[in-house]
């Protein structure tokens, strides 16, 4: 998760608690550039939408040049049908209203991983995400292949 709401990082960590993979939460695009320079790509980003030195917009367009592009989710507390058409028209996959709601994060993220998951071949039974309705696992930068 790229956000510099640390409320935002603790809510994901508790919706997200039983996912098989591992959350990563930073806070500004700086950071994301960083955290990916080392981990390298995520399969999900969740990305505020207002971010200390812009929009969403710029993070989402450097990570749509990566090999395999994470599913980008843009998060806002101005999360309305302006901003999910505005994402989804752009190429993200979907936007989650904050503060977050376990169930809809849940729906979404599986969403998100399921999709990544079709669209790079990457499927492994190990990696496949536990996601109930009513909590989740860890997220904000999810990476293929962190099942530890």
């Amino acid at each position: 998760m790229v956000s510099p709401f640390a409320d935002d990082h603790r809510a994901l960590r508790t919706i997200l608690s039983r996912w098989n993979g591992k959350l990563d939460c930073v806070s500004n695009m700086e950071e994301a550039r960083s955290w990916m320079i080392q981990h390298g790509p995520p399969s999900i980003m969740i990305c505020e939408r207002d971010l200390p030195e812009g929009s969403w917009k710029l993070l989402f367009q450097e990570t749509e040049l990566l090999p395999r592009p994470p599913k980008f989710i843009v998060a806002s507390r101005l999360a309305d049908d302006y901003l999910w058409s505005e994402v989804l028209n752009l190429g993200g996959h979907d936007v989650l209203s904050t503060p977050f709601e376990p169930r809809e994060v849940a729906y979404v993220v599986r969403g998100a991983w399921e999709s990544w998951q079709r669209q790079w071949g990457m499927a492994l039974p190990s990696r496949r995400p536990v996601v109930s309705d009513a909590h989740t696992a860890d997220t904000p930068v999810l990476r293929a292949g962190a099942g530890s």
